[in-house]
């Protein structure tokens, strides 16, 4: 079982409770998370009715007190605030705040709120310390709040321009560095009870008032295992329970998670899902893949399905398995192998489930070149669900592996070109058992990157895609360059870039932005795994700096450290995932970790091309396909920006 801290490491968590304007839950809520945290062996601060000045003196004592191998927990329940010019869209960027017992003591000058950039500040000083932090923020940061009249959205501009100056102040004389992520702290688990724009509630449960978040949450880390002990899963089973209970208790709210979701529950260590997805079940509909095309999942894809808390694939576990029948944008019909297993499978549909893939129609060829045979290599590809080995004859693999002299290379063919993407040392002939690990891993990484890619192509041409503009360029001395791109935009690595987005059109969308490179899909709006809304008209820059407003310093492009620098050069590809409303999940199962080989459309098994009209068919089949069907529309829109990487 994963640790929440190891090599004896102390486990603190501080607990804040600020019930204004009305709140009753927030003093239930320190209670809940204590019992929480407790079967998590952490040592917990309880601070009810915390004032601005109590807040940031607990979050001093938690740096000074922080060692690399501690893990801590910041825990706020209350009122949230968020501020921003009406009708001025792409002027100053909106604020948001905490709002601490004191904040109606705020006057001219003396600000009692906590704005997000001062609580960013003091978490990166945390991670600075450890990096097994995580943030659960139960409040909302918009609707909820008008009734506090300096915290509406459409707030007087005299009360934006209060907050704002109350930051730069601290910016001028120091208070703020200046420094921070440009997304979001990229060391640090954060779970928030809403998106930006959205509310949060706290309700009756039973007898008493309780925050849905914090309730759901409960439910979720409390479940144990066999053995009475807390059944320890990873950050993204435990969010997919707390929206599922949050779907039947107050279906209005939705909750995020940013950073690394793989992560188990207070801990640095990380699930191996490797494209599993869940899979959910009623009698009304079925079993259904909770994935499609935007996830690479095809007719005839074969899954195995495992409890919902399993986080890696274990026959032993092995619930059912299914194969997909009907394919939408992003849900797909299953049909399970063995329907005498039906009752089995609905027996354990409340504690969710997991399928995890074990063969893919689509798989991609791999050239295997060695001067002997590698057993354990074949077979790891020959058992991948995502690759297969291609025939001596095949002329067009997507990837070679090749023995030199006393390596072993990994070569990735693109577009005409040939790019050398990793190398291993070897004894002799024999690949050490880790290295073929690694190779695979790259591999299916690569392959997963491809299918994103191609469909992202195919995709691009529809209206929905082009309602949103995007242009990538340079930083130069905190201004955005574009010059210099009349053969295609041209990367050292070393160089900042940006990437703008601009909703050309008369609705709200959603907007995800992913990069692929050397074969790794990786999100950059971290901070919007579900989607970053856009309004009409409305521009969003990625690289602006949240701490230094009016200054972009951008994305530092770096040469993956996997890749040999050996005279190549690297495509990378940004592409803009779109979606006209919230998915009722993130987006963050695309990504396929770091350090993999880079796909390419050469040699590839052409996807339909996607209908964005066509219906997610969400019910139960049976052999003789005689079924009711239902209709549920989805459409989404992707724009593909590439750029050429070189290394110095």
């Amino acid at each position: 079982m994963p640790e929440a801290a190891s090599n004896g490491g102390h486990k603190r968590a501080i607990l804040i409770g600020c019930p204004v304007a009305g709140l009753k839950a927030p003093a239930r809520d320190l209670e809940t998370m204590r019992t929480i945290l407790d079967a998590y062996e952490f040592s917990c601060k309880t601070v009810q009715n915390a004032t601005r000045a109590q807040i940031l003196d607990h979050l001093e004592d938690i740096i000074r007190a922080t060692d690399a191998s501690d893990a801590v927990v910041v825990y706020f329940s209350g009122h949230g605030g968020l501020v921003e010019k009406t009708g001025e869209v792409n002027a100053k960027r909106p604020v948001q705040f905490l709002i601490p017992y004191d904040f109606s003591e705020t006057t001219k000058g003396d600000f009692r709120g906590i704005t997000d950039v001062e609580l960013s500040q003091y978490l990166r000083r945390i991670t600075d310390r450890t990096e097994n932090v995580t943030l659960i923020l139960d409040c909302c940061h918009a609707a909820r709040m008008a009734r506090l009249k300096a915290t509406v959205k459409t707030v007087d501009p005299q009360v934006y321009d209060e907050v704002f100056s109350h930051i730069q102040s601290m910016v001028q004389d120091g208070t703020l560095d200046g420094g921070g992520h440009h997304e979001r702290n990229p060391r640090l688990l954060t779970i928030a009870a809403s998106a930006q724009t959205e509310s949060a509630y706290e309700q009756p449960f039973g007898e008493d008032q309780r925050s849905v978040l914090t309730e759901a949450l409960e439910r979720a880390l409390l479940r144990r295992d066999a053995y009475g002990n807390p059944s320890i899963g990873c950050w993204r089973s435990v969010m997919r329970s707390v929206r599922d209970r949050i779907k039947a208790t107050c279906p209005q709210q939705f909750p995020q998670i940013e950073g690394d979701d793989t992560r188990f529950t207070f801990s640095l260590e990380k699930a191996s899902l490797n494209g599993a997805l869940p899979l959910s079940f009623d009698r009304e509909n079925g079993p259904v893949l909770e994935g499609g095309r935007l996830h690479g999942v095809e007719a005839g894809d074969t899954y195995a399905v495992l409890p919902g808390l399993d986080e890696r694939f274990n026959s032993g576990r092995q619930i059912a398995e299914v194969t997909v029948d009907m394919v939408g944008p992003v849900k797909s019909r299953v049909i399970l192998k063995d329907w005498n297993l039906i009752g089995h499978v609905e027996k354990h549909a409340r504690s969710g489930m997991r399928a995890f893939p074990r063969k893919k129609i689509g798989s991609l060829p791999v050239a295997v070149r060695l001067r002997k045979a590698s057993k354990q290599l074949n077979g790891r590809i020959d058992g991948s669900p995502f690759l297969c080995k291609a025939e001596n004859d095949d002329t067009s693999p997507f990837a070679t592996i090749q023995s030199k002299d006393l390596e072993v290379e990994l070569w990735s063919h693109e577009s005409g070109e040939s790019s050398l993407l990793g190398r291993w040392q070897v004894t002799g002939d024999h690949i050490d058992a880790q290295y073929v690990s690694e190779i695979v891993e790259r591999l299916e990484s690569m392959a997963r990157s491809r299918h994103l890619l191609s469909l992202a192509r195919q995709v691009e041409p529809t209206s929905l895609s082009h309602q949103v503009g995007v242009q990538v360029g340079r930083v130069r001395y905190g201004q955005p360059d574009t010059s210099g791109q009349d053969g295609g935009l041209v990367i050292t690595e070393g160089d900042r870039i940006f990437i703008k987005l601009r909703n050309n059109g008369q609705s709200t969308v959603l907007v995800t932005i992913f990069e692929i490179c050397a074969g790794s899909v990786m999100m950059l709006t971290s901070a919007t795994p579900s989607g970053r809304e856009l309004r009409p008209n409305e521009e969003y820059t990625f690289g602006e700096l949240d701490m230094i407003f009016g200054t972009l310093q951008g994305s530092e492009v770096d040469w993956p450290k996997s890749v040999p620098k050996k005279g190549f050069r690297l495509f990378e590809n940004i592409i803009v995932v779109v979606t006209p409303c919230r998915l009722d999940m993130d987006l963050r199962c695309l990504e396929t970790g770091p350090g993999a080989a880079k796909g390419a459309d050469r040699g590839a098994r052409e996807l339909d091309a996607p209908s964005l009209s066509e219906f997610i068919d969400d019910v139960g089949s049976n052999s003789t396909r005689d079924v009711k069907t239902q209709q549920t529309y989805v459409e989404f829109g992707m724009r593909v920006v590439s750029f050429e990487l070189n290394h110095n």
